[in-house]
């Protein structure tokens, strides 16, 4: 019984990703990401992932998060991505992903914007984007 409705919560759960791709030689300029909400009642855990190349050799990131709602109101924060960039075969490229915020609200429905950028320069990123696995 308790498989069972383990199982029927699991499919309620909807998963879906938005990325973007930035410069992978330096990247400095934000990537935005937009998050188009419809339930303005739903809480869903967001993930930010990086997806990178092997020039990527750092442990920590700072990025500036500008998050921009349907009506126009932004939050500016930084947030320090912790990575552990695996050595890989050149060929094969490596993605990170952290949690970044749990049972968020997005409580007005619209385009959801998020710019993301590194505060300083940093190379071998290809992509950025949000995990967001909604319950």
């Amino acid at each position: 019984m308790i498989a069972a409705a383990m199982l029927l919560a699991a499919c309620r759960m909807e998963h879906r990703s938005i990325a973007a791709d930035v410069d992978p030689e330096e990247w400095c300029e934000p990537a935005e990401l937009v998050l188009p909400n419809a339930d303005t009642l739903a809480r869903c855990d967001l993930s930010l992932f990086l997806r990178y190349d092997p020039r990527f050799r750092e442990d920590t990131l700072t990025l500036r998060i500008e998050v921009r709602t349907p009506d126009s109101l932004s939050h500016t924060e930084t947030f320090l991505f912790c990575a552990a960039p695996e050595r890989r075969p050149p060929a094969i490229h490596g993605e990170t992903a952290v949690p970044y915020r749990r049972r968020a609200v997005f409580g007005q429905r619209g385009d959801y914007r998020f710019l993301i950028a590194p505060v300083r320069p940093t190379a071998g990123v290809e992509a950025v984007g949000l995990y967001v696995e909604t319950e």
